[in-house]
């Protein structure tokens, strides 16, 4: 840049606008003006300003010319504001004319300038925008012009919109000088930070502020000065310039809790709306001695064995923090007998630069020139908190503390094994016995089973009834067995003592029991013929064929009146939509219903009931007979399951002893009919030799436990 020696020095000027702008920068102010006021402004000397812009080249706008020269160029960054809001951000340049002596002009040219017109020409540049021209036009006055010896000076003021944080460059020059200035316009933060958000749009960014919750131990960020119109608020939280997770703040509220364990003194929070450029930060938890206490939560200190840099074995420690720190770390020594840790000599260092940042926050490693010790620890002091960590010890070893209690367990161990095998077999007598007699008995429920069958079958059938009466109730049941009530049978007829037997099985609970036979299987088949035909229009003939029934009944034994008897109750079941509620059929595999190999249908009558087979589906038998009961708990409920597991088997033994020799239960004193060896109800049984049952076959082949409540 070439200045006239009379000119003021360009660098001179520089550092005077400078001063002047960063001395407004730091009072927080910048100077207001109209923002409808004309681009360009003269002093009064000056007439007819005006300025011609557009150029795309400033090579195309036309030389200066005119009897002035530029004697000095300032900048000055003003906010051009309407009402004073809404303020952009301008330039203002000041151009400082010197009008040219005329009369030390000898050149001879003529002099009549008064009425020319005189302009300079100004260009502005800034990276990433094209440059600007422009030519700035007006006329000194006459009065100036006709006293040559008394040189005057004038001012051109130019406005110009600017962006925030651009560097610019303006070049002025006139006919014989050219002054070159640069200016760096304020960014919009520092805009902001001068508390201009009421002036300047682009300044209103939500403000914030932190609120504790003692009782619930949180932080409450509290939204102020929002407009629900913006778009939506962003906001983010960042630990010594390490951000975290970019978060959108909810619509409709106005605070957000902030866990307590994320406080710390470094913590800041940035916020802005979408989209926008301004982000603001809030750090309110600096320099608090409240943070820096819940801080120690969130810092840690280990240490471990590992090999120096000189390759020998010696001690790394690690401190992770939220922030950085300022702190120490050193070893100590536990003292047993004082219960403290003493500081091992020169152990101490310092942490204070070195950290290293992660997304989950800060750390720094070094090395102690030790070897581990079960006694030696590692303690940490934070600069500012009140108290140190706790000491960290990771080599301790418990074993001689707990030795004495181990060999103490490890006899106690011992002794319960060698005592468990002494009193295994004295105990297991009477563990059997307590099982057998209070789990079965309780899994049964003492129900009451009424046996019924048809007097045609087989000669071996009542002894296998007698018996089968027998074992249920060994196992708890109460059995009618009209073998057993031959007087009362006489004395009350079949069909009474039978309405007798249903009335106490409703009260008491249980089932009649049917036994299956070709025999049975043959009168139902039979009785429900008859029973279709007795519904035909012949109803005239019934009261005959009823009589000559009832004759052709008594002349048979009372057990055929009591099967026929329970046959009409079954229909009535049938007919009522109870079919198998109080009957069930059950058969026995020593005396099948069918030949081999036939298939025939069940009657209908005997349809709807379940069928057992014994002894191979004693369980489900006995489930049945037993009913579902209403068991609380789940141990209640497997006891009575091991129940019934055990009385099926202890039945299907019995069982299978009795079929397998003709033999078995000839004892003394019993006729094969059975007559009169139960005592119904008195709960007396006869007993079976253990030498004469046989192994037991497998009780619970094939059972249908599918068809009743199981638990």
């Amino acid at each position: 840049m070439a200045l006239p020696a009379q000119r003021v020095p360009h660098v001179v000027s520089l550092l005077f606008l400078l001063l002047r702008f960063w001395t407004l920068v730091s009072s927080g102010e910048l100077e207001m003006i109209d923002r409808d006021a004309p681009e360009l402004s003269c002093s009064e000397a000056l007439t007819d300003c005006h300025v011609s812009s557009g150029y795309q080249f400033c090579a195309a706008v036309t030389d200066p010319s005119g009897p002035v020269d530029i004697a000095e160029v300032q900048l000055e960054v003003v906010l051009c504001c309407p009402a004073r809001q809404d303020c952009k951000i301008c330039l203002q340049i000041i151009i400082i004319l010197q009008e040219v002596d005329k009369a030390a002009d000898v050149s001879g040219e003529s002099s009549d300038d008064s009425d020319d017109e005189a302009w300079v020409k100004v260009a502005l540049s800034s990276p990433g925008a094209e440059e600007v021209c422009k030519a700035l036009w007006f006329k000194p006055s006459y009065s100036s012009l006709a006293h040559p010896s008394k040189q005057s000076t004038h001012k051109l003021l130019l406005t110009e919109k600017m962006e925030f944080g651009s560097p610019v460059v303006v070049l002025a020059h006139s006919k014989e000088t050219q002054h070159i200035q640069n200016i760096t316009i304020p960014s919009l933060e520092e805009v902001c930070s001068m508390k201009l958000d009421w002036a300047v749009k682009e300044c209103n960014v939500p403000k914030l502020r932190v609120a504790t919750d003692q009782k619930k131990n949180v932080v409450l960020l509290q939204l102020e000065n929002t407009d629900t119109r913006q778009d939506e608020l962003m906001w983010q939280m960042v630990w010594n310039g390490s951000p975290g997770e970019v978060l959108i703040w909810p619509k409709g509220k106005t605070e957000m809790i902030i866990p307590s364990n994320y406080v710390a003194p470094c913590l800041c929070f940035k916020v802005w709306w979408k989209g926008k450029d301004l982000q603001r930060d809030y750090c309110p938890f600096k320099n608090q001695q409240d943070a820096l206490e819940r801080m120690r939560h969130n810092v840690s200190v280990s240490v471990v064995e590992a090999q120096m840099r000189t390759g020998e074995a010696g001690l790394s420690w690690n401190v992770t923090a939220p922030c950085r720190l300022e702190a120490e770390v050193w070893l100590c020594k536990k003292n047993l007998a004082r219960h403290q840790c003493e500081e091992v000599t020169g152990s101490r260092q310092r942490l204070q630069a070195g950290w290293s940042t992660t997304r989950s926050g800060h750390w720094q490693t070094g090395e102690f020139n030790v070897s581990s010790h079960p006694l030696l620890c590692v303690q940490l002091n934070i600069k500012g908190m009140k108290s140190h960590l706790e000491p960290q010890c990771p080599f301790t070893t418990s074993r001689s503390r707990w030795s004495v209690p181990l060999l103490i367990g490890l006899f106690l161990i011992s002794l319960t094994i060698l005592g468990a095998y002494i009193i295994q077999g004295i105990l297991k007598g009477y563990v059997w016995r307590w099982l057998k007699e209070d789990d079965v008995k309780g899994a049964v429920g003492g129900g009451h089973v009424v046996l019924l069958y048809s007097s045609e079958d087989d000669r071996g059938l009542p002894g296998l009834l007698c018996h089968l009466g027998s074992s249920l109730q060994a196992l708890g049941f109460s059995v009618s067995l009209d073998l057993w009530s031959q007087a009362e049978l006489s004395m009350l007829g079949p069909v009474p003592w039978l309405h007798s037997r249903l009335d106490r099985l409703q009260r008491q609970g249980g089932k009649v029991v049917l036994v299956l036979t070709r025999a049975t299987w043959t009168r139902a088949e039979e009785w429900g013929a008859r029973s279709s035909e007795r519904s035909t229009p012949g109803e005239r003939n019934r009261s005959k064929e009823e009589e000559e029934e009832g004759r052709s009944y008594a002349a048979s034994s009372p057990c055929a009146d009591v099967f026929s008897a329970s046959l009409s109750c079954i229909l009535a079941d049938y007919l009522q939509g109870r079919a198998g509620e109080r009957f069930m059929l059950v058969q026995f595999e020593s005396l099948p219903p069918e030949l081999p190999g036939s298939f025939r249908p069940l009657p209908q009558l005997f349809r709807g009931l379940h069928v057992y087979s014994l002894p191979s589906q004693s369980l489900g038998f006995l489930t049945e007979l037993a009913g579902a009961q209403q068991v609380a708990t789940a141990a209640a409920r497997r006891k009575r399951a091991g129940g019934l597991r055990m009385a099926s088997r202890a039945l299907a033994q019995r069982l299978s002893g009795f079929t397998a020799g003709t033999n078995v239960l000839r004892l003394a004193g019993m006729s094969q009919n059975c007559v009169g060896v139960g005592v119904e109800d008195s709960g007396e049984t006869v007993p079976l030799q253990p030498c004469l049952i046989t192994p037991p076959s497998s009780p619970d082949t094939n059972p249908k436990v599918n068809e009743m409540e199981w638990v």
